[in-house]
């Protein structure tokens, strides 16, 4: 698989990363996948046996994109989305679960993540077009597509019935999905410590020599390459969600690309969202619902899933950091 140059906030990560693991020479193999920079880290296992199981699951990275991506025309996610006609259709059992988990996450988060904006995304610009503030007509018209419970399911049958014009997008868990299976190859392979990364979604395996955790490190929520923390993780998966990247700017405001599925509209009031979760899937999906959801409202859905989370919120010109859950001495902050 082709070799890629590290995005400089990616590169600011691994750098800390690099300096947190002591003096072992790790096996380090990247690709890139599903839009975005992956890569695994492995310590232990001799560099042949690392070699080939980075491979597998670098491999296995790309085959999780080719049934869900929707951007690949082919992938069994696209042919879903171009078959939405009120009828029931088959999926795999693969397909069918994930976008049951994301089902799942919707009813925890209040609707709060919900695996069917695509058309409001693309209404505000964020996938091509000339960015614009939709008018309440065109609003209502895509809300009219947009609501997880308006998929019918069957379980029997493992069929999925969409009404006409819905679209499923499961950007906001396939990420994480793909982490969690890269990470299950490389334990099955034997290996005990090793970092797999897919976009800043990773999995923290085990912990490097000599070391009581993987060392994360965490980005300045106002953009940048700035890093204003860090947290101590060992079998756990992080994520985090905000808006310093993808935006647009429509007169003089700049709107960021998470949108609360429920009216439509960027949120605007929280800069980040840092989720630490048994699965990568799980801090995933919370990462965009819980920026949502907002700190008053997410504690029962934390509390649901079993994971943590730490929010950026606009605080005048700086950053207020509001941490729920147990985080003990794994989350250090430079900038409190």
């Amino acid at each position: 698989m082709p070799a890629r140059r590290l995005p400089p906030a990616l590169a600011a990560l691994f750098a800390l990363l690099l300096s947190a693991c002591g003096g072992d020479d790790p096996v380090v193999e990247e690709t890139f996948v599903m839009g975005t920079v992956a890569w695994v880290k492995i310590h232990g296992l001799a560099p042949r046996e690392a070699e080939a199981a980075a491979a597998e699951a670098l491999a296995e990275l790309h085959r999780v994109e080719s049934v869900m991506s929707v951007w690949k025309e082919e992938s069994e996610l696209s042919r879903l989305n171009r078959a939405a006609d009120g009828l029931p259709h088959r999926l795999s059992e693969e397909l069918f679960d994930v976008i049951g988990r994301a089902l799942d996450f919707s009813r925890i988060t209040e609707g709060a993540f919900d695996a069917t904006t695509g058309p409001l995304v693309e209404l505000w610009g964020f996938r091509g077009g000339e960015p614009a503030v939709p008018s309440v007509a065109a609003l209502d018209s895509a809300l009219a597509v947009v609501g997880s419970t308006r998929i019918v399911v069957d379980r029997y049958d493992r069929a999925l019935t969409l009404p006409p014009g819905m679209r499923i997008d499961l950007g906001g868990v396939a990420k994480g999905y793909a982490v969690d299976r890269a990470a299950a190859i490389l334990r099955s392979r034997g290996a005990s410590s090793a970092l797999v990364n897919v976009g800043g979604n990773m999995y923290a395996l085990g912990a490097p020599p000599r070391r009581g955790g993987w060392t994360i490190g965490i980005r300045d929520p106002r953009g940048g390459d700035g890093i204003v923390g860090s947290l101590l993780l060992r079998d756990e998966a992080v994520a985090t969600s905000g808006n310093y990247e993808n935006f647009v700017e429509i007169g003089n405001r700049r709107y960021g690309h998470i949108i609360d599925p429920r009216d439509g509209r960027p949120v605007d009031r929280v800069l980040g969202v840092t989720v630490v979760a048994k699965t990568a899937m799980a801090a995933d999906a919370l990462s965009t619902g819980l920026f949502v959801l907002g700190p008053e409202r997410a504690p029962v859905a934390l509390a649901t899933s079993r994971a943590r989370a730490l929010f950026a919120l606009p605080d005048g010109e700086g950053v207020r950091y509001v941490p729920l859950g147990d985080f003990g001495d794994a989350l250090r902050l430079d900038r409190p």
